[in-house]
């Protein structure tokens, strides 16, 4: 067995593990956190946060910095299951037979989930929102938004891993594409703000 097959097997093993700590009390709890539309007023709230607390400029390019981020990721992991094709778990018929708890039908997900564009997107929104506080109005103190935005997408990248429609490695790897990809936008917001001053 060579290192890449012995990496699959353990993010197989690891992932089964994970998503049976779920349960029917709390299937509940993590398909509200996995479904994205939910989570729509929560960022219209933070484009109304932003414009209100940095100035609509400043506000502006921080919100443009989110969706650049949004859109580089999905068109990224779009890209890349279609080339890597690893199976969903729940497509995975060892998967299934191992054990795997599917809590709600998931099949409009696709085929394929390396990497989890979810993760890349919760995670790429947390830092690119949190830096674009932190750099445009640095006399703020914005430690406790980014313990909880930075949980929240700790949280809805499990969740992909509860409701079986992603490995721990899909997300985990989603979710340094995001950080890589909301940092990078952020700093060119940044940029863009010290132009527009200069």
């Amino acid at each position: 067995m060579n290192v890449l097959d012995s990496i699959v097997q353990l993010d197989q093993s690891a992932t089964l593990w994970v998503n049976n700590l779920s349960s029917w009390w709390n299937d509940g709890f993590w398909w509200v956190m996995s479904d994205v539309i939910i989570w729509f007023p929560v960022y219209a709230l933070f484009m109304v946060y932003a414009l209100w607390r940095l100035g609509w400029k400043k506000g502006l390019a921080v919100i443009l910095s989110i969706v650049l981020t949004v859109v580089l990721v999905d068109q990224f992991a779009n890209l890349i299951k279609g080339s890597v094709a690893r199976l969903r778990p729940f497509w995975d018929a060892a998967m299934v037979n191992g054990g795997l708890r599917i809590p709600y039908d998931n099949s409009n997900a696709g085929l394929y989930g390396f990497f989890s564009a979810h993760a890349g997107n919760s995670f790429g929104f947390a830092i690119a929102s949190w830096l674009g506080l932190k750099w445009n109005r640095p006399e703020g103190n914005y430690k406790v938004y980014a313990w909880v935005v930075f949980l929240w997408a700790a949280m809805m990248s499990l969740s992909r891993t509860m409701m079986g429609a992603h490995y721990l490695g899909d997300i985990t790897v989603g979710a340094i594409v995001g950080l890589c990809a909301g940092y990078l936008m952020a700093r060119l917001a940044r940029w863009v703000v010290a132009k527009a001053k200069g």
